[in-house]
C-alpha cells in the first residue's frame, strides 16, 4: 500500500470515527444510523460525487450468510447501473456511505433488509428473506458522472438496445427463411405452428394445468426440458412470475392434448437481461416446443 492509499484509508477513518458504535459483524464499522460498512479496495480516484452527478455503480447482493442473490449484471452485461446521487432513502441505507467514497472504491455494506426492499426498491420484502434480517451489499464505485456525461452514456445505451434489437431481428428472419416448415404470424411478434390437434376449450385464466415442454435456441441447442427431469409443469393459468410472458401468450392458445411450437423474441421471454442462471443471453429470440398435457376448469 503506497503513502497516498495510506493517507486516504487514514481520512476514511476520521470521518467516521465521530460517529463509530460496537459492531456485531467482524471487520465492519457501523455508524450512528445503523449503517455496516468496510472498506475493501481504494481506488485511484480523487474526488468524492457531489449532489445532481450521477455514480456508475457494480453491485452484488448476498444475505447474511454470503448467498448472492442479485447483483448488477442481471440489468445489463456490462454489470454497471447508474444511480442518481442524491439523499439517503432510509436511515441506514448504504446510499450514505457513497458519500465518503472516490470513484474506484470499493466498500461492503450491511443494511436493514426490510427498510432496503420497502424505501430503495419500493417493492414487497422477497420470501426467502425474512422480516428483520439484513443484507449484504458489495458496491465499487466505478465512475462518477456529471449530469452532461449522463446523457452521453444514456444515448450510448439506447444506441447499442437498437444495435441488438436489429441483430436479433435479422437472426430471427434468417431462422424463418430458411425453416423447411413455414409459422404462422401472431400480433404480438411471436411465431407458431401447430403439431397436434387438442380438444375443448382453450386454456384462460385460473384453468389448472400440466405441460410438457422444451425450449431451445435458434441453432437448435436445448437450454431446458421437462422431458429430461419426466415431470411436467403444473400451474395455474394468469399467475404472475410462474413462466416468460411469451410462453403465457402460446397456453391460452392451445387446448387439453394440443402440441404447439412457439418461436417468442426476447421482449416477450427474457428481454434485456437475459434469464437469471445466464444460460439464456441478453436480447436472445428462443423457440418453445409445448404440449398441453391437461387442463382442469
Amino acid at each position: 500500500m503506497n503513502k497516498k492509499h495510506i493517507i486516504y484509508l487514514l481520512l476514511i477513518t476520521l470521518v467516521f470515527s465521530s460517529c463509530w458504535r460496537k459492531s456485531k459483524y467482524k471487520g465492519y464499522t457501523l455508524t450512528e444510523s445503523g449503517l455496516y460498512y468496510k472498506l475493501q479496495v481504494i481506488g485511484e480516484g480523487k474526488r468524492k460525487p457531489q449532489p445532481g452527478e450521477y455514480l456508475q455503480l457494480i453491485i452484488t447482493y448476498k444475505t447474511e450468510k454470503d448467498s448472492v442473490f442479485l447483483d448488477s449484471y442481471s440489468n445489463n452485461e456490462t454489470g454497471k447501473v447508474i444511480l442518481p446521487f442524491q439523499h439517503s432513502s432510509f436511515e441506514g441505507s448504504f446510499e450514505e456511505g457513497l458519500t465518503t467514497m472516490n470513484d474506484g472504491d470499493s466498500v461492503s455494506f450491511i443494511v436493514n433488509a426490510d427498510s432496503l426492499f420497502k424505501k430503495f426498491f419500493k417493492a414487497n420484502l422477497p420470501l426467502f428473506l425474512p422480516s428483520g434480517s439484513v443484507v449484504k451489499m458489495d458496491v465499487k464505485l466505478h465512475r462518477i458522472l456529471t449530469a452532461a456525461q449522463y446523457q452521453e452514456e444514456l444515448k450510448d445505451f439506447e444506441q447499442m438496445v437498437e444495435d441488438r434489437d436489429i441483430e436479433e431481428h435479422r437472426k430471427l428472419q434468417n431462422y424463418l427463411d430458411t425453416c423447411r416448415t413455414s409459422f404462422y404470424p401472431l400480433n404480438n411478434g411471436m411465431f407458431y405452428l401447430p403439431i397436434k390437434q387438442g380438444v375443448g376449450d382453450n386454456a384462460e385464466s385460473g384453468n389448472t394445468i400440466k405441460i410438457n415442454y422444451k425450449g431451445y435456441f435458434l441453432n437448435g441447442k436445448i437450454f431446458e426440458s421437462t422431458y429430461d427431469r419426466k415431470q411436467p409443469l403444473e400451474m395455474i393459468v394468469g399467475t404472475q412470475g410462474q413462466i416468460i410472458s411469451g410462453l403465457e401468450a402460446g397456453i391460452r392458445l392451445m387446448n387439453e392434448g394440443a402440441k404447439t411450437k412457439f418461436i417468442i423474441p426476447s421482449q416477450l421471454a427474457f428481454g434485456e437481461t437475459g434469464s437469471s442462471t445466464g444460460i439464456v443471453s441478453p436480447y436472445t429470440t428462443v423457440v418453445y416446443e409445448i404440449e398441453l398435457v391437461s387442463l382442469t376448469k
